[in-house]
Formats: structure tokens, C-alpha cells, sequence
């Protein structure tokens, strides 16, 4: 018992030792769990989540700002501080379909982040018949931890996003209505739009392409194909296609689709392989110039160019 006794004193005597340098906090990190980091995934999930919530505040926001009237100052105090000098007009404005256009994470602490948000409303014109424009107003969210969310000021009105620039596309080469590209586009945007045909003749084995259930359309009319392939399918294996299409409802017609296409050639038939999520860009990247119009935009299938006859093959199931 003497023995167990001097030892348990010495284990002591070396904790209160360790304590003296250390600090207990290191003796209890000893023992305690370590904590968990959050995984990057966590917290991205968090960021677009508070990003969610100060998009759809600043939305709220600006259009009960912009419609308030004078005497309204009370509808503010949901979004705002009341130390804000506030001037609103006798009448609010008509304002809807908030649509937000951009936004940035501008400050991030452990407690909240800012976020700016610039929403686009939709603001009615006064007078019979006016029909109403875009505005853009910008707003300083801040969102803590727990998603309260607040506005740092009222909005700002600020200069809608500028025209963009035209790019020009890969599609250098006009295809003939009787080209083999041509045909089997064609045959596949009839099938895929309107439900009539077999999917399956133009398409490779496996595709996952399947006709739009219910048909959208009741005929698509060719107008235009383009492709990055000088002979239009006379010769070559794969190309990337521009196929554009009138097509017509049961009530007329339709506006202009445009659909991007990778097509190949397999056992001597052309097949489509793939819908591309984008058109083709020339290579190197090439802006459009101000005397180019289109800019490589696909012209008529009237136009002469390389044309072959196709066989499609007979209709089957993938």
C-alpha cells in the first residue's frame, strides 16, 4: 500500500509540474477529442447558402424600398437601421420581377460576412400604354453566422452591366442541303423536336438522346448548317455542326433554335454523338469585328457547297 501510495503522489507531482509549464490546457488536451475541421465541401455549401440569403434579402428589400411612400418609414425597419435619413416620395413606384445580377462576398469575419448584391427591377413608367424599364440598384448585405441578415444602407442605383463581345465561332464552312451533315442534322432535329421518326437512326448507340416528351413542336424547317469540316461530311470522321431551324407549333410559327452538334462517322454513317452545351469557338479565340456582322454565323444551305447523297440507316431501337 506504501509503494501504490508513493507512486500515485509521483504521478501527481509530475501533473502539477506539467500544469506550472504548460498551462492545464495542455494537460486536458491530452485527453479532450481534437476538434473536427469543417471539409472544404462544408464550407463552400455554407458560402453559396449565405450568399442565397443575401440575394433573396436584397431583392425583398429593393423592391419594398422602391415602392414605399411617405409614411411607410416603418416598412424599412425590417431591412435597414433606423439611423438611415430616409426622404420617400408621396407615391411609391410600381416595381417587380426582381432578377439578381451579380454577386460578391466583399468581407468575411468568424461572426458575418458582407455581401454585394446588385438586383435588376423591372420599374413601370407613368402614362397609358407605357411599358416599364430595367434599373439596377445595388445593396450591402451582411449576413452573420446564424443567416440574420441585414443592410448596411439603402440601395444605390447604379449602370447596368455593359453590351458584351461578340465571339467568333468555328463554324467556317456552309453546308449544302444534300451534304451528309445536313441530311442527318436535319433528320435528327425533326425527330428530337417534334416526335416524329426514330431518334435512334441518327444517333451513336447509347447516345441518351431521346426526343422532347411532349413534343414541343409540330415540324422544324432547316435553315442553316455550318460545320468546322471543309467537305460537309464528304470524307472525314467527326465534326462539330451549327444546325439553326424555323420550327412551328399547332398555333404557327415558332422563333429560330440554334442547336450545336458533334457528329461522327461510324461504318460509313454519319450519327450524332452529342448536343454541345455550347457552340464551337475558333481557334485561337477571335473577337468579331465591327465589319463582320455574324461573324461566322452559319449561312443558307442554298449555298453552294460540297454535297454527296447519305443513306440514313433504317429506323431501329438503342
Amino acid at each position: 500500500m506504501a509503494a501504490r501510495r508513493r507512486r500515485d503522489n509521483a504521478i501527481v507531482a509530475v501533473i502539477a509540474v506539467l500544469a506550472v509549464l504548460g498551462g492545464g490546457r495542455t494537460i486536458l488536451g491530452w485527453f479532450a477529442d481534437k476538434p473536427v475541421a469543417k471539409s472544404p465541401d462544408t464550407m463552400s455549401t455554407a458560402i453559396i447558402g449565405h450568399a442565397r440569403l443575401a440575394e433573396s434579402f436584397a431583392e425583398e428589400f429593393v423592391v419594398t424600398y422602391l415602392s414605399a411612400s411617405s409614411g411607410q418609414q416603418e416598412r424599412l425597419g425590417e431591412y435597414v437601421g433606423g439611423g438611415q435619413q430616409i426622404n420617400l416620395p408621396a407615391t411609391g413606384r410600381q416595381v417587380s420581377d426582381p432578377i439578381v445580377v451579380f454577386t460578391s462576398r466583399n468581407l468575411s469575419t468568424d461572426a458575418f460576412d458582407v455581401w454585394s448584391v446588385t438586383v435588376s427591377v423591372r420599374v413601370a413608367k407613368t402614362g397609358a400604354g407605357a411599358s416599364g424599364n430595367r434599373e439596377y440598384y445595388r445593396v450591402a448585405v451582411s449576413v452573420a453566422a446564424d443567416g440574420r441578415r441585414r443592410a448596411l444602407a439603402v440601395p444605390a442605383a447604379v449602370e447596368p452591366p455593359g453590351r458584351g463581345i461578340d465571339l467568333v465561332l468555328g463554324y467556317q464552312n456552309p453546308c449544302g442541303a444534300e451534304s451528309p451533315l445536313a441530311q442527318v442534322a436535319s433528320g435528327f432535329l425533326s425527330a428530337y423536336l417534334t416526335g416524329s421518326g426514330d431518334i435512334a437512326r441518327y444517333t451513336v448507340p447509347n447516345s441518351g438522346i431521346a426526343a422532347l416528351r411532349p413534343a414541343p413542336f409540330t415540324s422544324a424547317e432547316t435553315t442553316t448548317v455550318s460545320s468546322d469540316d471543309a467537305g460537309c461530311g464528304v470524307g472525314g470522321s467527326n465534326a462539330r455542326v451549327l444546325v439553326t431551324v424555323n420550327p412551328k407549333t399547332a398555333s404557327g410559327a415558332a422563333p429560330t433554335l440554334a442547336y450545336p452538334l458533334t457528329m461522327i462517322q461510324t461504318a460509313g454513317q454519319w450519327q450524332v454523338e452529342y448536343l454541345d452545351s455550347m457552340p464551337e469557338l475558333r481557334e485561337p479565340m477571335t473577337v468579331v469585328a465591327a465589319n463582320e456582322g455574324s461573324g461566322g454565323a452559319p449561312t443558307s444551305t442554298a449555298t453552294s457547297a460540297p454535297s454527296s447523297a447519305v443513306s440514313i440507316p433504317p429506323a431501329t431501337q438503342n
